[in-house]
């Protein structure tokens, strides 16, 4: 196995560890119906109440990860297509796969970013924290120096340890500062200029990267996110069953 085949199959490796129970929040209605949702009409904090929120941001976890892996596919589809891997160059793009490896590896970067604001929401309601869900920023949530974080403080340090984490790729395995190089393209792209397009003047200055290595970081944030949030799941798992066993 060459290298270039070594690397795909990292980077699927990587996307085949994160899994998603489609049916971990239903609940079933004799043998062939589900209980399709429940809008409380006094207390949101009830079992139900709260198990239909839960299942609101889930359907909305499934959806986001699907469309997260299809980018993932198909950018590295095409990054590792013959004309990118034989006619890369720093200065200009030669070919539509390159294009639309930019494309996909583009869209996978921006919905990776709406997990971490979702993670965000899902420790929102598990821990029952003061602000509006139109007001949840992941970077908020998960400071350690907020009183908001108080009943998570330990796990707030980790994350937030590792968004801030300084830049290493001279190292094994995963590279660090994986989030702060996806943070840094995302407000290139939305404040500045495309980070795909190679500039030289006042305004800017910018030489393309491989997709591959692009897709890496990218990657590599996500699963670390899916990680995070399968943790999270867990626990709100644990607390609807047994406040379910308390009903009972």
């Amino acid at each position: 196995m060459n290298y270039t085949e070594k690397e795909k199959e990292y980077f699927n490796n990587k996307l085949s560890q994160v899994i998603y129970n489609p049916n971990r929040f239903k609940v079933l209605i004799g043998e062939d119906r589900f209980l399709f949702g429940i809008v409380s009409a006094g207390d949101s904090e009830a079992p139900f109440g709260r198990l239909m929120q839960y299942k609101t941001l889930y359907d909305t976890l499934i959806d986001l990860d699907w469309k997260i892996k299809f980018s993932f596919d198909k950018a590295i589809e095409y990054a590792y297509s013959e004309p990118v891997q034989n006619n890369f160059s720093i200065f200009r793009v030669e070919t539509e796969e390159e294009r639309n490896a930019y494309y996909y590896i583009e869209n996978a970067l921006f919905r990776t970013s709406s997990l971490w604001d979702l993670l965000a929401q899902f420790y929102r309601l598990f821990y029952k924290l003061e602000m509006p869900k139109e007001r949840v920023y992941y970077k908020k949530v998960f400071d350690p120096s907020l009183q908001s974080s108080d009943r998570f403080k330990v796990k707030a340090t980790e994350i937030n340890n590792y968004l801030e984490e300084s830049d290493d790729t001279d190292c094994e395995g995963e590279w660090k500062g994986n989030h702060s190089y996806v943070n840094d393209i995302r407000n290139k792209m939305t404040h500045r200029n495309s980070p795909n397009i190679a500039v030289m003047s006042d305004y800017d200055m910018n030489f393309k990267q491989h997709p591959t290595f692009i897709i890496k970081r990218i990657l590599e944030n996500y699963v670390t996110a899916s990680k995070y949030m399968k943790e999270i799941l867990d626990e709100i798992e644990k607390e609807v069953m047994e406040s379910f066993d308390t009903e009972q």
